[in-house]
């Protein structure tokens, strides 16, 4: 009787340890992937807005006094592309 018990709990070992290790696998490859489209998606709407910032043919075009010439625009783009993530 000894030794069927002992198989049991072996056995029950194994199989919680492959189940546990495909749960794993599934939940963090789930994770990674969420955290790749996240990272995307923020990637996306950053550029999207400076875009919006520096598009040409804006809605309202702005007098003399409040618009960006070159050498600020460089400067600000240089800016946000320097800082660190």
């Amino acid at each position: 009787m000894k030794k069927n018990k002992s198989n049991l709990l072996l056995y029950g070992l194994i199989v919680g340890g492959i189940v546990g290790a495909g749960l794993a696998i599934y939940f963090g490859s789930k994770f990674i992937s969420d955290n790749k489209k996240k990272k995307r998606e923020r990637k996306h709407k950053f550029y999207e807005g400076i875009d919006d910032i520096f598009e040409a043919s804006a809605a309202d075009n702005a007098d003399d006094d409040s618009r960006i010439d070159q050498e600020t625009e460089k400067g600000i783009i240089d800016e946000l592309f320097s800082r660190p993530n």
